[in-house]
C-alpha cells in the first residue's frame, strides 16, 4: 500500500551534513524464534536523539504463537523454566503471573511485552536499533496493558536475561509485539465503543481490511474527524470514495487535510465534483494536489466563465503558459480588475508585452495598475517613449516605479 510509505516507513539520516532519507525496510530487522515484528529506532551519535519508526506489518505479527487457551495468547520460545525466570523478574514490578493469566497491580493485563533492542552501528557514527520481544502475551479480558525494556544488545551478540531497565503502561510500547488478529480484534472494539484513543496505534498494525472496516464505520457514525488521524494507512480505492462522501456530507475540512493521501484518479474526481457543485473555495484549497494538466484546465474554465475569485485563489498553482495565456485574454476582454489579481502570477515576458500593448493602446491608467510588475527595463523604454511624446502626465503613472 503505497500511502502508508509517506509516514511511516521512512526516516530521515544526517550523513555527514547531508540529510539522506531512506526506507526503513532497507534496515532489515531479522526474525528469530519468538521474535515479533521489529520496530526501528535511529540515533543520531552526535546529538543522541532518537526517532522510532514503525514498520507496517503485512503478515502475522509474531513468529510464532506457543500457547492459546481461554482468550490467551502467548508467544514465546523460551523454555517454561526460563519463563519462570521472567516471571520472578515481574514480581518486582508488580506483574504476577497466576495459573497463566497475568496481572499488573491486581488488574488483568490486557497486552505484554518484554522487550530489547539490538544495536548496529553505520560508519558515519549513527545507530541503528531494532527492538525485539523475547516473551509477548495478550488477553481479551485485560484491562491495562504493560511494556517491559531490557538493555540493549549489540548486533552479535546473544541475548540472556538482560538488565531491565525501564517499563510503561503503553499500548504502543508494546502492539509491534502482538499477533495481527489480536491488533485487529482491539481497532474493531475500539471502533464500535466510540473509543478513538489509540486509532493511531492500531492502524499502524491492523491489516487493510480492518482499517478499512473502520473507516467506513467512523463514516457512518459521522465521527469524520477521527478520519485524519489514519489516513495514510487507508488503502486508496477505499479512500478515494470515502473523499466523495466526504463532498456529499460537505465535510470540506475534513477532505482537505486528507486530500494529500488520494490517488491521481480520486483527485481528478474529486475535482470534478467540487467544480460542478460550484464549490470553488473548496477546490482552491485542493488545487495544490492536482497535476499541472488539470489545474490548467480548470483555470482556463474560471476564466471564461467570468469566475475570476476562484481563478485567482488557483493561479498560483497554474502553470506559466497557461496563466500568460489567460492574462493575454483579460486584456483582450478588458477585464482588468481580474488581469491585475492575477498579475503576480504571470511570467515577467508576459507582463512586459501586455504593458507595451497598454502604451500602443494609450491605456497609461492600466500600465500604471500593472507597473509593479513590469521588469525595469520596459519601465524605462516606457517612460523614454513618453517623455520625447511629451506624454508627462502619463509618465507620472510609472514614475513611482523608476525610483531606485
Amino acid at each position: 500500500m503505497i500511502k502508508t510509505k509517506l509516514f511511516k516507513t521512512f526516516c530521515v539520516i544526517l550523513v555527514s551534513g547531508a540529510i539522506c532519507i531512506i526506507p526503513v525496510n532497507v534496515m532489515e530487522a531479522s526474525r528469530t524464534p519468538g521474535i515479533a515484528e521489529s520496530t526501528s529506532t535511529v540515533q543520531n551519535v552526535d546529538t543522541g536523539t532518537v526517532q522510532k519508526m514503525k514498520k507496517k506489518v503485512t503478515g502475522n505479527n509474531t513468529a510464532s504463537v506457543k500457547k492459546k487457551q481461554n482468550g490467551i495468547i502467548v508467544d514465546t520460545s523460551l523454555s517454561a523454566d526460563d519463563q519462570q525466570k521472567l516471571f520472578k523478574q515481574y514480581k518486582e514490578y508488580e506483574i504476577e503471573n497466576k495459573d497463566g493469566v497475568l496481572y499488573y497491580n491486581k488488574k488483568p493485563v490486557r497486552c505484554f511485552a518484554d522487550i530489547y533492542g539490538v544495536v548496529s552501528y553505520n560508519n558515519n557514527g549513527g545507530k541503528t536499533i531494532n527492538s525485539k520481544s523475547i516473551y509477548s502475551y495478550f488477553n481479551e479480558n485485560g484491562s491495562v496493558d504493560v511494556c517491559i525494556k531490557r538493555e540493549d544488545i549489540k548486533t552479535g551478540e546473544e541475548w540472556s536475561f538482560g538488565k531491565i531497565i525501564n517499563w510503561s503502561l503503553s499500548l504502543e510500547d508494546v502492539a509491534f509485539a502482538m499477533p495481527e488478529k489480536v491488533i485487529n480484534k482491539l481497532l474493531a472494539e475500539s471502533i464500535k465503543k466510540g473509543n478513538y484513543d489509540d486509532l493511531e496505534i492500531l492502524t499502524i498494525y491492523a491489516n487493510e481490511d480492518s482499517i478499512n472496516s473502520a473507516a467506513n464505520q467512523i463514516m457512518a457514525k459521522g465521527d469524520y474527524k477521527m478520519l485524519e488521524v489514519f489516513a495514510w494507512n487507508i488503502t486508496p480505492s477505499a479512500l478515494g470514495n470515502i473523499a466523495v462522501q466526504l463532498i456529499e456530507k460537505e465535510q470540506y475540512d475534513v477532505l482537505t487535510n486528507i486530500i494529500v493521501f488520494l490517488e491521481r484518479r480520486d483527485l481528478e474526481k474529486v475535482a470534478e465534483i467540487l467544480y460542478s457543485k460550484k464549490e470553488y473555495n473548496v477546490f482552491s484549497g485542493i488545487s495544490w494536489a492536482l497535476d499541472k494538466n488539470t489545474i490548467d484546465k480548470y483555470a482556463k474554465q474560471f476564466a471564461d466563465k467570468g469566475e475570476f475569485e476562484a481563478l485567482y485563489n488557483t493561479a498560483w498553482n497554474v502553470s506559466t503558459s497557461t496563466i500568460g495565456e489567460i492574462a493575454n485574454q483579460l486584456v483582450e476582454k478588458k477585464q482588468y480588475d481580474a488581469l491585475q489579481n492575477i498579475i503576480c502570477f504571470v511570467d515577467k515576458k508576459d507582463v512586459d508585452n501586455i504593458a507595451r500593448k497598454f502604451y500602443e493602446q494609450g491605456n497609461f491608467a492600466e500600465i500604471g495598475s500593472i507597473a509593479w510588475n513590469i521588469s525595469r527595463e520596459v519601465l524605462e523604454e516606457l517612460a523614454k517613449s513618453m517623455t520625447n511624446n511629451g506624454q508627462y502626465d502619463e509618465l507620472m503613472y510609472i514614475v513611482p516605479f523608476l525610483a531606485k
